[in-house]
């Protein structure tokens, strides 16, 4: 039932990043319909077996949300350190993931890298508003409530899935609860994700 909530959830705001977008530039939501278009495409084909390389829907799409995150965060921070600090992470842990790219299968070390890089480059961006403070407010930003959402869903992940094996073995009902969390996690992210797409839109039409 979550599943399936978050699937039209996720849709809806696809839709919604169409509808803002519209015949403007790409680079006017920071390019989030491509990011929103690559996620929810993976993820519906893999639930309908169409896509059935856990490379593919794991690895391959933590790599591109890895790049992805980093050009948006320099868009909006323009910090070259920023860029060069996440391109060396990504590097070491592909370095250290050598199968990533061809043996079928999840590394879970590369997912939880992706999330250390989404919460460091969210905290950097909370503080370079911090110190940037203007006139109108953060959360007229929609980099505010991405940011919010990815470092929601990042910080629960590594909650979910650092102790998924222990257990697994000693405690199956209480990680089931967990994943079915992770699904409201999504579902939350999602939501926070539409009023992004709102934001862009009130920037859009001033």
């Amino acid at each position: 039932m979550l599943i399936t909530i978050y699937y039209i959830i996720s849709f809806i705001v696809l839709i919604k990043a169409a509808i803002v977008l519209g015949r403007k530039k790409s680079s006017s939501q920071d390019y989030f319909f491509f990011f929103l278009f690559m996620n929810f495409g993976v993820d519906f084909l893999s639930e309908l077996d169409i896509i059935t390389s856990k490379s593919i829907q794991y690895n391959y799409l933590n790599v591109f949300n890895i790049f992805y995150f980093t050009c948006f965060y320099y868009l909006n921070v323009k910090s070259k350190r920023l860029v060069l600090g996440m391109l060396v992470i990504t590097v070491i842990g592909i370095f250290f993931n050598p199968g990533l790219f061809y043996l079928d299968k999840y590394s879970l070390s590369f997912a939880l890298l992706y999330c250390t890089t989404n919460i460091i480059q969210v905290l950097y961006w909370y503080k370079y508003k911090l110190n940037n403070i203007n006139e109108s407010k953060i959360t007229d930003d929609p980099a505010f409530w991405i940011s919010s959402s990815i470092l929601l869903w990042s910080c629960f992940f590594i909650f979910r899935t650092t102790p998924m094996y222990l257990l697994n073995e000693i405690d199956k009902p209480f990680l089931h609860l967990l994943k079915q969390l992770l699904n409201v996690i999504n579902i939350i992210s999602c939501v926070l994700f539409y009023i992004a797409l709102h934001k862009y839109n009130m920037m859009n039409k001033k």
